[in-house]
């Protein structure tokens, strides 16, 4: 599934495997900040922002536990998904016009989630 991650600074994109991978991780990324569109196949499957809460709410209706729950079982038992996500995360122009550097960011919680899963 391929979606848009929504922020303020460059257009950048990010696939993942199904919803809750995607939902957890534009949350990490973002700190709830970002919300994400679907295109493509995806259309239609998106995730809000949480900058003033709501994420609990949204998390239990689509997945059935808060965020804290479902991040934990995502890094728990879907780590190699997760790091894949944070890696396809893609800057859709030739360069970066902001200081705020999504694709780095999420190059970083990749190398985590996958030395996580390791150690």
């Amino acid at each position: 599934m391929k979606f848009n991650i929504i922020n303020p600074s460059d257009p950048y994109t990010m696939e993942a495997d199904d919803l809750e991978i995607a939902a957890v991780a534009v949350s990490i990324l973002g700190n709830g900040k970002y919300p994400l569109e679907g295109i493509g196949d995806a259309t239609g499957e998106n995730v809000p922002p949480f900058l003033f809460g709501g994420h609990d709410e949204w998390f239990t209706e689509k997945f059935g536990g808060n965020y804290e729950q479902i991040a934990q079982r995502v890094i728990d038992s879907r780590s190699d998904a997760l790091a894949r996500a944070f890696e396809s995360v893609t800057l859709q122009s030739e360069r970066r016009s902001s200081m705020n550097n999504i694709g780095a960011r999420a190059a970083e919680y990749a190398l985590a989630v996958r030395a996580k899963a390791t150690a």
